[in-house]
Parts: structure tokens; C-alpha cells; sequence
């Protein structure tokens, strides 16, 4: 395991993740603090851990939409191959299981 330091509007985290996963861990959370720092802007009152929260809940929004996406692209007869469909399942289900962990750490 890594430990790696993530920033996120404004604070600083130590956050642990499978060696070789750190970059992917510093592009999510690169993402989430824009995704905040946005949400932010349009909310200046709110709290800190509402903030986190609405934005964990808006990007797990986007991954079901784009899952929804994909299956409606299947069953519009768009005909992806197996290889294709699992890996971009696969991904989808990773992404959202990263998001749960990073909300869960920043929780704790």
C-alpha cells in the first residue's frame, strides 16, 4: 500500500491506495477539487462536508448516467462486443467504488 497527499479545496489528506494507483488516485482527486471548487462558487454558504457530499453524489449521478448511456446504447441495437461492454462496466464499477472509499477516508 501507498500513502499518498491529495488536496482537495484546500485541505490536505493523506489518503492510502495499491501501489501503482497513485497517479490514478492524484487525476481523481485533481477532479474532485475542481468538481468542489465549482460547486463552491455556486454555494458559498454551505458546509464543508455538504459540499463534499453534493459533489461525490453529482459524479456518482454522471457514472450511473453514463451507464444508463451504455446500456441504452445496447439495447438500441449499437452492438458493442463483450470485450468492450465488460471493460467499460468494469471501469464504471471501479470508478464508483474509488469515489465511495475517497468519501468514506475523508469521513473518517
Amino acid at each position: 500500500m501507498s500513502q499518498v497527499e491529495i488536496k482537495v479545496h484546500g485541505r490536505e489528506y493523506r489518503v492510502t491506495c495499491e501501489k501503482g494507483q497513485e497517479d490514478r488516485l492524484q487525476k481523481s482527486a485533481a477532479f474532485l477539487d475542481k468538481r468542489v471548487s465549482a460547486m463552491s462558487a455556486d454555494l458559498p454558504d454551505i458546509s464543508e462536508t455538504r459540499l463534499m457530499l453534493l459533489a461525490a453524489l453529482t459524479i456518482c449521478d454522471e457514472l450511473f448516467e453514463a451507464r444508463e448511456r451504455a446500456l441504452d446504447l445496447e439495447d438500441a441495437g449499437v452492438a458493442l462486443d463483450s470485450d468492450t461492454l465488460g471493460g467499460a462496466s468494469r471501469a464504471i464499477e471501479a470508478a464508483a467504488k474509488r469515489v465511495s472509499d475517497i468519501t468514506a477516508k475523508l469521513d473518517g
